[in-house]
């Protein structure tokens, strides 16, 4: 479990490239994580979205 890092702001990085600013709400065992204050890049940097939560599967995550 990622305890030690939840609720601080971090990057996620996806294997296709899109990349998350997040805080981090909760990680379970398979590394699928739930965020809050998300602000997503698309992979090819031109767009950007606010959200207020996202989830995000363990197995499309690249860096964390």
């Amino acid at each position: 479990s990622l305890v030690f890092i939840e609720d601080r702001l971090r990057l996620v990085e996806l294997k296709n490239g899109e990349t998350y600013n997040v805080h981090l709400v909760n990680c379970d065992t398979r590394m699928n994580i739930h965020l809050r204050e998300v602000i997503y890049v698309s992979n090819d940097g031109d767009r950007f979205w606010r959200m207020p939560e996202c989830y995000i599967c363990g197995n499309t995550i690249k860096y964390l």
